[in-house]
């Protein structure tokens, strides 16, 4: 803890660097990113940078790599990368349905029970998938109540060191064993066709947990125009979702993201809604409870792979499906209830499988919301060579991550670059936090291993990732002075980078 402490009160990093190759090319690309690096960006930014070639085994270039930076996103590449190594990429999770009762003929006679093992991904999809294989059993009558069984997670919906990130964004969604859709609404508001008709709302998915209080206006013109307001409150067993404001009937339509507060209650409501609308009928209300020791396993449901489940979760950096996993191995490893204290244990783990201690770093979540996360960038880089040279995993790892300017966080980046595809990156972003890391290809095929992390940031995000950016068009440009294999298809001559 001291030396994590040292380490994190050290002044802003304005340390000199070095290229540690020894080609004259490495010294002439660190001369062209010390220019990048001077912008007012930097000021008291405190800057982490590695680069790596997998293929020598030997740094290209380093400042501050020792250095402990919060990594915000960039800590789900270290999540993905564990459970991979730990599970594999085919691993599955489970939804499962029982009963203490029996089947007459299509009618189940006694109470339905859904229990949820963690599941990231039961979406609307998966969850039709669920109901359509307990009808085709067959059933299409529940003479009894539906109870939703939660234990395998803790209660506790969010991590401890998120005391401060309460609100209704999507992006701070709660967890839970048994949880649908992320734990999220889609909310979209568009004008109606007249002035003073409230516009029309839709939420998706439609469930009778969400109810709407709209009292917002349709209006003529942007004179008129007071902010639009849409939000989340919670309620006694449902959320209520608030729409006030105007919105100018010549608006296009708006779409909104907001978590739910129950994700049991939540998953309970879709899960009976969607029963109803594949013609099976229920009698019975809805609870909580456990599942009983005498129950019978009905439906099995099964995820998709952990390997396609990580797409979600680095190309959109998915807080909560990286929440989910480490809570769910937790479970699979020390038993449930899956917590994140647990899941954290199999982090140390890992990073102590690398050759590093705990005092070395500090980890606190697998999604790296929280600011208590501490890593360098040489432990980055080390987690993305370990996956680098493990074949059993690195494919599925690297097609998680986004191309540059094509898809996930990064799609509107160094747009217009043709070479920008031989990017593949975790971004990375909190107040005063960017980060960028991953792999890239340079002019004559070489490839490396990067991270940037850059904290106390006093310039935009906007400017903090040009600068990222600028960086990697530098090193897409990088071309050894001898014994490169050429890439003929490359433009020659480094990148063009105003100071």
């Amino acid at each position: 803890r001291l030396l994590v402490l040292c380490v994190c009160l050290a002044g802003p990093g304005v340390a000199s660097a070095q290229p540690l190759d020894t080609d004259p090319a490495a010294e002439r690309l660190w001369s062209d990113i010390e220019r990048v690096l001077k912008r007012d960006c930097n000021g008291t930014t405190r800057i982490g940078l590695k680069m790596y070639s997998l293929e020598r085994r030997t740094s290209l270039l380093a400042k501050n790599s020792d250095q402990l930076f919060t990594p915000a996103s960039n800590q789900k590449m270290i999540t993905s990368v564990m459970a991979l190594k730990r599970v594999g990429p085919d691993y599955r999770f489970y939804t499962r349905l029982y009963t203490d009762g029996y089947i007459e003929g299509s009618t189940l006679k006694g109470d339905l029970y859904i229990k949820g093992f963690g599941d990231p991904w039961l979406v609307t999809e998966q969850m039709w998938l669920l109901v359509n294989a307990l009808r085709n059993l067959p059933v299409t009558r529940v003479e009894g109540r539906v109870i939703a069984d939660n234990h395998f997670f803790e209660d506790q919906r969010r991590v401890a060191t998120w005391a401060n990130y309460n609100g209704s964004e999507a992006y701070l969604a709660p967890m839970g064993a048994l949880s649908f859709n992320f734990n999220t609404v889609t909310v979209h508001v568009e004008p109606a066709q007249e002035a003073g008709l409230p516009p029309v709302v839709v939420v998706d998915p439609a469930t009778d947990y969400i109810t709407v209080r709209n009292t917002a206006r349709t209006v003529n013109g942007l004179s008129d125009h007071e902010r639009l307001i849409v939000n989340r409150l919670p309620r006694q067993n449902h959320d209520e979702i608030i729409v006030a404001g105007t919105l100018p009937k010549t608006m296009a339509r708006k779409k909104y993201y907001l978590n739910v507060t129950d994700p049991q209650w939540y998953t309970l409501h879709a899960f009976r809604e969607n029963l109803e609308q594949a013609g099976v009928e229920v009698t019975g209300g809805l609870e909580r409870g456990y599942v009983p020791d005498n129950a019978r396993l009905l439906v099995e449901h099964e995820s998709p792979p952990l390997a396609d489940i990580l797409r979600g979760l680095n190309k959109f950096s998915n807080n909560f499906i990286a929440e989910q996993i480490l809570r769910t191995l937790a479970a699979d490893v020390y038993g449930p209830p899956g917590t994140t204290e647990n899941g954290v244990k199999l982090l140390h783990a890992y990073m102590e499988g690398l050759g590093y201690s705990a005092g070395q770093y500090n980890m606190v979540d697998g999604s790296g919301l929280s600011r208590q996360n501490k890593v360098s960038p040489d432990q980055i880089v080390a987690v993305l060579e370990n996956a680098y040279n493990d074949l059993s995993i690195f494919p599925e790892f690297i097609a998680a991550l986004g191309v540059m300017g094509i898809d996930g966080s990064v799609e509107d980046r160094m747009n217009g670059n043709r070479h920008a595809q031989k990017i593949r990156a975790k971004t990375g972003t909190l107040n005063h936090v960017s980060a960028l890391s991953g792999y890239f290809q340079s002019m004559d095929g070489e490839r490396f291993a990067f991270s940037i992390l850059l904290n106390d940031m006093k310039c935009s995000n906007g400017k903090a990732m040009k600068l990222e950016d600028d960086i990697l068009d530098l090193a897409l440009h990088f071309k050894r002075s001898e014994g490169g294999r050429e890439d003929e298809s490359a433009e020659p001559g480094p990148a063009s980078i105003n100071p």
